[in-house]
């Protein structure tokens, strides 16, 4: 395989473990640490980050766009392939 293919497939699971990353974070419910205390002063909001989602969207379609236009060592070039 070629750095080309071998680069493409790498990206393209990364943004697939990326993007199972982002829905698990966003479907799991939120726990209260601090449950046990019914009185709280402070109210802590728990928010949870775009950035997992947004870098594994991107390097899904960076992989399938170098997957895609990654060419064979032995093809030959355009224009001397056999038509």
């Amino acid at each position: 395989m070629q750095f080309g293919k071998i680069s493409g497939l790498a990206l393209i699971l990364l943004g697939i473990v990326l993007c199972g990353l982002q829905a698990v974070l966003v479907v799991t419910p939120k726990k209260d640490r601090q449950a046990s205390e019914a009185t709280t002063t402070t109210n802590t909001e728990h928010r949870t980050t775009l950035l997992p989602g947004v870098v594994g969207a991107g390097s899904l379609l960076a992989g399938i766009a170098i997957l895609a236009t990654a060419r064979r060592r032995d093809e030959p070039e355009r224009k001397y392939a056999v038509k």
